[in-house]
């Protein structure tokens, strides 16, 4: 075996700007000076993790797939009656200091089981009994996620599944009907939104609407986005983010405040290493010994990078802010740990390419 050292050092440099970015975003914030430390404990517990994963062979976590997502659809339910509410979300599970958020790991494990359902009972197209069967496989988590209610988490699922279905070869005509089908309904699910919501999605239309209340966060954040020019302002130096003008600095707005301490040039350097993850994720898809193996490595990259392109969106205020935080970026113990065990199943694949 040889591991995958180029993908393995651009996660460590992402996780590092994470950091980085977490210290400037928090270090004038009264009770909130150590959370980088934090941050870092958990970025050696995700190493750690993802140790674990590349270390056992990836055909041995496929035999345990269904047991894993059936374990982590077991910790949603406990979530549900027992779970505890921050920012409006009941999706914290809380045993003595530790904090888990399941909806997390839903996201690694539905990765997993649909590359292992792809493997073994797809040969050349899906037809519509397995595309049931898949989508109940995603669906459970995805309905105690809104049930939490995390429309952002669930969100992430979409593409998911979109990349299931494409290489398990359901025909694009089939998935745009699909998608169609999804923009007829809207109507519908509109109505099903609560206020605060439909807020979000209405400001995204008219970006000068409620400026000091649902449309403040997005405001503040074009502004440090602007104002870091081409170079920034230096680390540690960044206004909207010292002074407290961006909310949500340290989590979902993390980038904001990167873009704005080092400018066009940080953004560039960030997204170019997402672009190199990515990169990294297919080749060891087209190398890979087998199905599962590319199956896997395009589905995480899939996650990742719709993690990515919705989080970029809501910060450049192109989406509405559902709450979907920057991978290894942004503030987030579990957040941060799905993420490396899913980069930890394509390192797995590519250093096991020339294994038999």
């Amino acid at each position: 075996d040889s591991l995958d050292l180029p993908t393995v050092f651009v996660v460590l440099t992402l996780a590092g700007i994470g950091i980085f970015t977490i210290a400037s975003a928090t270090i004038e914030q009264p009770g909130r000076e150590g959370t980088w430390r934090m941050q870092m404990i958990w970025c050696l517990i995700a190493l750690v993790a993802a140790a674990v994963i590349v270390a056992v062979d990836y055909r041995s976590w496929a035999e345990t797939a269904y047991l894993l997502h059936g374990a982590v659809i077991l910790l949603l339910i406990l979530v549900a009656f027992f779970g505890r509410e921050v920012g409006g979300n009941r999706s914290w599970l809380v045993v003595g200091p530790l904090r888990l958020q399941p909806s997390e790991l839903a996201k690694w494990t539905t990765c997993l089981v649909l590359a292992v359902y792809l493997a073994r009972r797809v040969r050349t197209r899906i037809y519509f009994r397995q595309l049931i069967e898949m989508g109940l496989l995603a669906a459970a988590p995805v309905a105690l996620i809104a049930l939490q209610p995390d429309m952002g988490t669930a969100l992430i699922f979409v593409p998911i599944f979109l990349a299931a279905m494409l290489i398990g070869g359901v025909p694009w005509k089939v998935i745009a009907a699909l998608i169609l089908l999804g923009l007829l309904l809207t109507p519908v699910a509109w109505f099903q939104l609560k206020d605060y919501q439909k807020e979000r999605i209405l400001t995204v239309l008219d970006p000068g609407r409620d400026p000091s209340g649902y449309g403040y966060q997005v405001r503040q954040s074009k502004i440090a986005i602007g104002s870091g020019g081409l170079t920034g302002k230096g680390l540690f130096r960044g206004t909207q983010s010292q002074l407290n003008f961006l909310p949500a600095q340290h989590t979902d707005f993390a980038l904001a405040v990167f873009v704005e301490e080092l400018g066009f040039v940080g953004a560039a350097a960030v997204l170019a290493l997402f672009y190199y993850l990515f990169h990294r994720g297919v080749l060891a898809a087209r190398s890979a010994q087998d199905r599962l193996g590319t199956y896997v490595c395009l589905l995480v990259v899939a996650w990742i990078a719709g993690q990515m392109a919705i989080n970029v969106g809501m910060v450049l205020g192109r989406l509405p802010t559902i709450g979907v935080p920057l991978p290894f970026i942004s503030y987030g113990g579990s957040a941060l740990l799905a993420a490396a065990c899913g980069v930890a199943l394509i390192v797995n694949v590519r250093s096991r390419r020339f294994v038999n």
